[in-house]
């Protein structure tokens, strides 16, 4: 696509990229934005400040100390109102100089002609008028209609077109967690389920281009009982073309450029007790319709540390159900959860859970995530662990507690073994 460069009155140089998914806006490589094809802004960078917005009007800043330490806050509401005043400013004095005359152009890949050229200037144009014309109350008002909250992701999964085929979480009973607690758990049913598709679409408008994967959520949506299940994913794939499966990366490259709406696949959480509810057959038929990568939190391989914390599902049970779902040809995310029980269950739970890693028939397309506990308020742990005496971790213990486990993992390193990831909840933005 071609790449615009044009300077400002005050002789700032602004760099205007727009490809199938976004635009972006450099101002002298220290000011930057970027926004989704309907004029939305979705993230900026600000003179070494990362700023994530998300569909709820919510705003992470990331940046790094001047030791090189992560640091993170969200920004109040007048401060992220200040975010999109300044953006605003500053895209109104780029869109005034932005003409078919006043640019300059280089060709980055894609249609060199002329007519290519003015007609991507055109488009650039057009988002830029989008974005400055771009009404975030009534965007947001609009999310919380379409959206119950969208409370977490999978790392890999951010930036997924996210369908809600359940609401809330069907067990509700981990003490860790508090995610979920303000919602009953509910299956849609296909007519819901099918507005909600639609409804889905229309909100994101052109911006879905940005999303080139589907996560089924909530929690663990694929509790749902197979004949439920089936016709739900079959909407999803007549919604949206799924890239196919064993393309090299050339092939699945052109796929990608000749779909500009295709996805990469359908994702979802499941916890071991859903999973041993389908066979590897029912699996195969939810893979046929598009499922690629399911996530489940083992948390730990150690008994008395998933009961404490309350877990649904033994390390057993999970052990047994990914090796199910990798028979049936799936990817598979395991996430390990890091300072959970302090001190008193520290040494069962690096030995255990380097031992049920080890079980599971985990390869080069599956990911292990490390995910740091963070306590709640609003869950029942803290309380918990202050009447019996359980230490609150902290960052050193949990990174120390991470090197143990993988130091005890046979699992073979990457490229033949699975990736080791870390998984933070605290930078989850949607």
């Amino acid at each position: 696509m071609p790449h615009y460069s044009l300077t400002l009155p005050d002789a700032r140089a602004v760099h205007i990229r727009l490809n199938a998914e976004a635009l972006t806006l450099s101002i002298d490589e220290l000011l930057i934005y970027t926004f989704d094809l309907a004029g939305r802004l979705i993230g900026a960078f600000d003179h070494g400040v990362n700023y994530r917005r998300g569909l709820d009007g919510r705003v992470l800043a990331r940046w790094r100390d001047e030791r090189n330490r992560r640091q993170r806050r969200w920004l109040s509401a007048d401060e992220a109102q200040a975010l999109l005043t300044k953006m605003r400013g500053e895209l109104e004095v780029i869109s005034k100089q932005y003409s078919v005359n006043s640019i300059q152009y280089s060709v980055i890949g894609g249609d060199e002609t002329e007519y290519g050229i003015r007609n991507t200037h055109h488009e650039v144009a057009a988002v830029m008028a989008r974005a400055l014309d771009f009404d975030y109350v009534a965007d947001i008002r609009r999310f919380h209609q379409v959206y119950r909250p969208i409370s977490i992701l999978p790392p890999d999964q951010y930036q997924a077109l996210v369908l809600q085929a359940t609401e809330g979480c069907s067990f509700n009973t981990c003490t860790f967690c508090a995610l979920y607690r303000d919602r009953p758990f509910r299956i849609k049913t296909p007519a819901e389920f099918e507005q909600h598709v639609a409804d889905v679409l229309a909100f994101f408008g052109p911006g879905v281009s940005m999303r080139r994967s589907l996560f089924l959520a909530d929690a663990n949506a694929l509790i749902i009982p197979q004949k439920r299940l089936l016709p739900l994913m079959q909407i999803t794939a007549r919604a949206f073309p799924i890239l196919p499966e064993g393309l090299d990366a050339a092939a699945r490259r052109a796929w990608l450029d000749e779909h500009p709406h295709g996805m990469t696949g359908v994702f979802a959480f499941v916890d071991g007790l859903s999973a041993e509810r389908k066979t590897v057959d029912d699996f195969r038929q939810l893979r046929a319709l598009g499922l690629r990568r399911v996530y489940i939190g083992l948390e730990s391989g150690h008994e008395p540390l998933l009961a404490w914390l309350r877990k649904p599902s033994t390390a057993a049970e999970m052990i047994e159900a990914v090796g199910r779902m990798k028979a049936a040809g799936l990817q598979i995310g395991v996430i390990v959860l890091l300072g959970a029980g302090g001190r008193r269950f520290d040494a069962g739970h690096v030995q255990d859970t380097a031992a049920a890693l080890d079980a599971m028939p985990l390869d080069g397309d599956d990911i292990i995530y490390f995910s740091p506990f963070q306590p709640d308020p609003a869950a029942p742990y803290l309380s918990i662990a202050r009447a019996e005496g359980v230490d609150i971790p902290d960052d050193a213990f949990m990174a120390a507690q991470r090197q143990r486990i993988l130091d005890r993992l046979t699992l073979p390193p990457p490229p033949a073994g699975p990736k080791r990831v870390p998984y933070n909840l605290a930078d989850f933005v949607y």
